[in-house]
């Protein structure tokens, strides 16, 4: 089932970065959360609120609970249960008001 999560506004220029070298290629991209959503499957999308709208998706391709990955763009490591994604789609569904955590597609 897919799910549906929040970039944090400070995360905004982060991200920007990310998305463009993903698109270069080469290089996968993940998300970290504190818990493995139950219901999410390979081959489920993650949707991602950015701006007061769900702004785009990524198809999980692995799930990986108790991780450890660093991000190249950034220069950061992240712990803990980390989605790996690929399949970047534009979309601009409804809007939305940012959450923390995650929570499963509605629509």
């Amino acid at each position: 089932m897919d799910i549906v999560v929040t970039i944090p506004k400070s995360e905004y220029v982060n991200d920007n970065k990310e998305t463009t070298v993903y698109e270069q290629g080469g290089y996968e991209q993940f998300w970290q959360l504190s818990r493995q959503p139950k219901k999410l499957n390979i081959g489920d999308r993650v949707y991602f609120v950015k701006n007061g709208y769900i702004e785009s998706s990524m198809k999980v391709i692995q799930i990986e609970t108790k991780a450890t990955a660093s991000c190249e763009v950034t220069n950061r490591t992240w712990n803990g249960c980390l989605i790996f994604m690929d399949d970047l789609r534009q979309e601009r569904l409804e809007q939305v008001r940012g959450f923390q955590g995650f929570r499963y597609r509605w629509w």
